[in-house]
């Protein structure tokens, strides 16, 4: 873990604002996010968009 430059959470929400400026410009429009839920709400488009699908084996458990 020495090559980490800062805390797991705060590397989450770097990206994560990357991650969803890419969503938001890929679909053409502004997006509402709820930072609890980590969705966005009433939005089937944007949320589909959090995901990708992996083939096998490189796949992800559902719960981590």
């Amino acid at each position: 873990m020495e090559d980490l430059h800062c805390d797991i959470a705060e590397g989450h929400l770097s990206t994560s604002i990357a991650q969803l400026s890419t969503i938001s410009y890929r679909l053409g429009r502004k997006l509402v996010f709820d930072p609890k839920t980590e969705t966005f709400p009433c939005d089937a488009d944007a949320n589909k968009m959090l995901v990708r699908t992996y083939r096998k084996p490189y796949v992800l458990p559902d719960k981590v």
